[in-house]
């Protein structure tokens, strides 16, 4: 039998709707980590334009408008995340109701 290791069981036989709830959940949690990931290698960046300026004012201004910009990208990705739970609990949607962003492991 093959199954997904990203998913948390393979129950699609037995009870799809859950099987679809543990694919929703995958996806999600795949797009929050490169979220998190693009997220520190832009507050990485950052912070060398910011060294590399030599007190250009204009490439200084471009260094703190790159990591102010990717401040806000992380706040909106977690905005994105407590609406789409909330989303959920309004509307009784098991599966995002119970939505964690979960690391992968090996």
């Amino acid at each position: 039998m093959i199954t997904n290791p990203l998913l948390k069981d393979d129950t699609s036989s037995s009870n799809p709707e859950l099987y679809v709830n543990n694919v929703f959940q995958a996806v999600i949690s795949m797009f929050f980590i490169v979220a998190i990931i693009y997220f520190f290698w832009h507050i990485i960046f950052a912070g060398l334009h910011l060294i590399g300026s030599d007190g250009d004012p204009k490439k200084l201004e471009q260094g703190k408008n790159e990591m102010v910009n990717s401040a806000v990208g992380l706040v909106a990705i977690f905005s994105i995340f407590a609406v789409i739970k909330f989303i959920g609990l309004v509307l009784g949607i098991q599966g995002l109701e119970d939505l964690t962003i979960t690391w992968p492991s090996i």
